[in-house]
């Protein structure tokens, strides 16, 4: 008998496809602009960055278009088959990503207040600096982020800890999702160095304070989290907010 293997497809892909196939019957017709995000995440029983993420999917399909200040409209009825039926062509979404950093990044980071050395913490130090003549630069580059919470996952001596940490920078250097998030934050011009936030996280470790050190890269990540749906929802509801941007309001330099 024939078969075929079980796949477990990711939320936001199953949201995307859903979405996908009800244009593709007509019921969101080109032209039209799609629901507002909450209320889409209210029907259909998901977190808004799960719906953003779907969204996301959605822009990357050629399926629809954002306009800044209108929303997102329906441009096709067909999205590419590879994009329909391959979810791995997306990457990883930029919010799952994010969970997994939480996940493994505060353990690391409990680990690490134990363990650390005074070599350790120049390191950070040194990573700190580079971040800061990065913020100074627009965020030309990221290696001083980067760089900062691979020195943390190096202070716990564990080699596969610190390779975890390498691969979710390179999952989220390699996502398509997470770049075109990234661009559209990049647009708003709110992006800015959650420098005090890294200092932070640098002290809790330089007083060997495991529990300290954990809520600390915590916060960090959660915040993170938070500022990334927060300053996209301006380019994918129409609704940017002139305040935040006058006033540089912090996103996603994790």
């Amino acid at each position: 008998m024939p078969v075929e293997m079980i796949q477990t497809k990711r939320l936001f892909q199953q949201v995307f496809e859903q979405l996908a196939d009800l244009i593709a019957k007509g019921e969101f017709p080109l032209g039209q602009r799609l629901p507002a995000e909450r209320d889409l995440a209210r029907q259909l029983g998901v977190s808004r960055a799960t719906v953003r993420e779907a969204m996301i999917a959605l822009e990357l399909s050629g399926l629809v278009e954002v306009r800044v200040g209108a929303g997102i409209f329906v441009v096709a009825d067909r999205a590419p088959q590879p994009m329909r039926s391959k979810g791995d062509e997306l990457g990883l979404g930029p919010f799952e990503l994010m969970e997994a950093r939480r996940l493994v990044e505060c353990e690391i980071a409990f680990l690490a207040a134990q363990l650390i050395q005074d070599s350790d913490i120049e390191a950070l130090e040194a990573s700190l600096a580079l971040m800061a003549r990065e913020h100074d630069e627009g965020f030309v580059s990221e290696d001083g982020d980067r760089g900062f919470h691979i020195a943390v996952a190096r202070a716990t001596r564990n080699n596969a800890l610190i390779k975890m940490v390498e691969l979710l920078w390179e999952l989220r250097e390699t996502s398509p999702m997470w770049a075109r998030l990234h661009q559209r934050v990049r647009a708003v011009q709110v992006r800015a160095a959650s420098l005090d936030e890294h200092l932070q996280i640098i002290e809790a470790l330089r007083q060997r304070a495991p529990d300290l050190a954990r809520r600390a890269m915590d916060a960090h990540l959660r915040r993170a989290t938070d500022d990334l749906l927060r300053v996209s929802e301006a380019e994918f509801a129409g609704e940017v907010d002139e305040e935040e941007r006058r006033r540089g309001q912090r996103a996603v330099a994790q």
